[in-house]
C-alpha cells in the first residue's frame, strides 16, 4: 500500500472543497497483550505444541484532509490496498497531536480540544517524518493534557 494509492481511495469519500493533504500509514489503537497470551496458548494446547500463532494489527490507511481527519478500511486481498470506506473519522478541528519516540517507534498521541485522550497511531521508525508532520497539522495538546 503506497500513499498515492491511499490518496486516490480517499477521493471518493471527500466532501465539496476538501483537499487530502497528507497520506500515510500507521497501526492505530492497541492490541490487548492478554489477547495475545490466551491466543498463544490455545493454539499450542489445539496443537500439542507443534504450532503456535502469533496475532498482530496491520497498519491502516489514515489521511489528514482539510477538515477531517479519516482512518481509511482495508480491502480484503492478498495485497494491502486502501478502500474507499471510511473506518473512523474525526473533525481536524476537535483533535490535538503529540508526536514522540518508543523503543524501536514512534508514536502519535490523539486528544480531543481540552487534552482527553482519543487514540494513538504507531508509526514504524522509517515514517517518523509522518508522524511528526501529523502532529504538527493537528497542533499540540494543551499544557494540562496527559503526557
Amino acid at each position: 500500500m503506497n500513499k498515492d494509492q491511499t490518496r486516490r481511495a480517499a477521493e471518493g469519500v471527500l466532501e465539496p472543497g476538501e483537499v487530502v493533504e497528507q497520506a500515510t500509514q500507521a497501526l492505530v489503537g492497541s492490541m490487548q497483550v492478554g489477547r495475545q497470551v490466551a491466543i498463544g496458548i490455545a493454539s499450542a494446547i489445539a496443537t500439542a505444541g507443534l504450532f503456535s500463532v502469533t496475532v498482530s494489527k496491520k497498519p491502516e490507511p489514515i489521511v489528514l484532509t482539510t477538515k477531517r481527519l479519516l482512518v481509511m478500511a482495508m480491502k480484503n486481498s492478498f495485497i494491502d490496498q486502501a478502500d474507499s470506506k471510511v473506518r473512523w473519522e474525526a473533525p481536524r478541528s476537535a483533535l490535538r497531536g503529540r508526536a514522540h519516540r518508543l523503543f524501536i517507534s514512534y508514536a502519535l498521541d490523539l486528544t480531543d480540544a481540552d487534552g482527553r485522550p482519543v487514540s494513538r497511531m504507531r508509526f514504524p521508525f522509517i515514517s517518523r517524518a509522518d508522524a511528526k508532520a501529523l502532529a504538527d497539522a493537528l497542533g499540540p495538546p494543551p499544557p494540562t493534557a496527559k503526557k
